[in-house]
C-alpha cells in the first residue's frame, strides 16, 4: 500500500473513531422491513453493522421491524387482497391475523440472527409493558390501523441498560385492548422521540430519498426539515417512500438529533452515521450539511 493510501486509510479510521466516541451511550432507533429477513446476505451484514454499533461502538441500539410485501405475498396466498390508502395498509380481521403471523415470525428470526452472531437481542411487540397505547385510526376503510397515543419506553430502555438489543414489531392495543396495526415508520419515529433518541435510521430498498427512482445517483444527500416539508408532494416522492419522510420529519420535530434514509448496500449504517460522507439521505433540523445538495430545492 502506498504512502497516500496508508494516510487516506488512517484518516477514515480516525474520522470514525471519532463518530463512534461522539455517539457512544447514545440512542440509535434502526427500522427495516422484510427486504432484509428476504436475503441472507444483507440481513448478515446488517446484523454485523447493528453489533459493531452496539458492542463496539457502545451505542444504545433498538430495532423496529415490519412486514412488508411478506404479508402481502401471504395474503395473497389466503385470496387477500393488499390495499393501501396513503401508505397505510388496509387492515381487517384477516389481515391483522396474517400481519400478526408474519411480524412474529420475522421477529423471532432477527432475534435468532443477532444471538447467533454474539449479540444479545430480545424481541417483543409494541403491547409488551404497554410500549405503544394506540387508538383506531378513524377512517371508514382502513380497518384495525392505528396511531400512537402514548409511548411508554421504561421496558425498551430496562434492556438496552442491560446490553441487548430490543427488537420490536409494531402491534399495539388500544386503551379497550384492541390490537392494532401500526406503520413500522412511524413506530420507530414515535419510540425514537420517546427514547430521545439521537438518530431514526429507516432502511430501504433504494439508496435514500431520489428525484428519479430509476437513478441511484439522484439522490438527495441532506434535506432540512422545511426541505422535506416541501417536497413530500412532488411527484418523485413514491406512496411508500412518503410515510418514511413524514416519520423522519416527525422525529426531527420532536428532538431527535437527525434522522436517515438509507439503502441496503454494504454496510450502509456504518457508512452512514460514522462518516462524512454518509451513503443516504440524512433529514435535521440543523445547518449541518452531510455534503452539498445536487440541486437546489
Amino acid at each position: 500500500m502506498r504512502a497516500g493510501e496508508n494516510e487516506k486509510v488512517r484518516d477514515d479510521l480516525e474520522k470514525a473513531l471519532y463518530y463512534a466516541t461522539k455517539f457512544a451511550n447514545k440512542v440509535f432507533v434502526v427500522k427495516f422491513s422484510g427486504e432484509v429477513l428476504a436475503d441472507k446476505g444483507i440481513m448478515d451484514l446488517v446484523i454485523s453493522d447493528l453489533i459493531t454499533l452496539k458492542y463496539e461502538a457502545g451505542i444504545n441500539v433498538v430495532v423496529v421491524h415490519g412486514g412488508g410485501k411478506r404479508i402481502t405475498s401471504i395474503m395473497d396466498k389466503f385470496g387477500l387482497e393488499a390495499r393501501f390508502i396513503d401508505g397505510l395498509r388496509v387492515t381487517d380481521e384477516d389481515t391483522l391475523a396474517v400481519v400478526q403471523a408474519v411480524l412474529s415470525d420475522f421477529n423471532q428470526k432477527i432475534v435468532w440472527n443477532i444471538n447467533q452472531k454474539g449479540g444479545k437481542a430480545i424481541g417483543i411487540s409494541a403491547v409488551s409493558g404497554n410500549l405503544f397505547t394506540a387508538r383506531k385510526i378513524q377512517h371508514p376503510d382502513l380497518g384495525f390501523v392505528g396511531s400512537i397515543e402514548k409511548v411508554d419506553s421504561e421496558l425498551v430502555a430496562l434492556f438496552t441498560r442491560n446490553e441487548y438489543i430490543p427488537v420490536i414489531y409494531p402491534i399495539g392495543a388500544d386503551e379497550e385492548g384492541t390490537l392494532l396495526n401500526i406503520n413500522a415508520d412511524h413506530g420507530a419515529s414515535e419510540l425514537a422521540c420517546g427514547l430521545h433518541a439521537e438518530k431514526l435510521i429507516i432502511l430501504t430498498p433504494v439508496r435514500g430519498v431520489l428525484r428519479d427512482i430509476n437513478d441511484e445517483n439522484s439522490l438527495i444527500p441532506t434535506l432540512s426539515l422545511s426541505e422535506a416539508k416541501s417536497i413530500l408532494d412532488e411527484s418523485f416522492i413514491t406512496e411508500g417512500m412518503k410515510p418514511k419522510i413524514e416519520s423522519c420529519i416527525a422525529a426531527v420535530e420532536h428532538g431527535v438529533k437527525s434522522a436517515h434514509i438509507i439503502g441496503l448496500k454494504t454496510h450502509a449504517i456504518l457508512q452512514e452515521v460514522l462518516t462524512e460522507k454518509g451513503s443516504g439521505t440524512m433529514i435535521t433540523n440543523l445547518s449541518f450539511k452531510k455534503k452539498a445538495l445536487p440541486k437546489k430545492l
